[in-house]
């Protein structure tokens, strides 16, 4: 009778977390994407652009991102490595777009930034542990 020697410590539940979170981010990002694309009046901002971009840039930006990070939370539960690197690469630069979107709705961006922090914390300190 074999045994498995490798058992999962209790850690890897951070990364299935981190997995739902990106999920549930991704969720966020086409909600905002198509909130964008949808209706141009939503977002009160006294100007019609946010940085560079005018608001139905942002939502194409916010639709395509939802949609990598959504593709990415399902891999990550695989526990593949190129998933949790391509992972926190997504999540960082969610974290700027949502740092430039702060203008429009403050708010939301900052629960999202905080979800992102999350998301690295978790696939950057126990990523590892979801291999075995």
């Amino acid at each position: 009778m074999a045994t498995n020697n490798t058992s999962a410590s209790g850690w890897v539940g951070w990364v299935y977390f981190a997995a739902c979170l990106l999920l549930l981010a991704g969720a966020f990002q086409l909600f905002a994407g198509f909130t964008a694309l949808l209706n141009d009046t939503f977002y009160a901002i006294k100007d019609t652009t946010l940085i560079v971009f005018d608001i139905t840039t942002w939502g194409w930006i916010h639709l395509v991102l939802g949609i990598f990070l959504l593709c990415t939370g399902v891999a990550l539960f695989n526990g593949s490595n190129w998933a949790r690197v391509v992972a926190v690469l997504l999540v960082s630069l969610n974290f700027i777009v949502q740092f430039a979107f702060i203008g429009a709705y403050p708010i939301w961006s900052v629960i999202i930034m905080m979800l992102d922090l999350i998301v690295i914390y978790a696939l950057t300190v126990h990523g590892d542990e979801a291999r075995s």
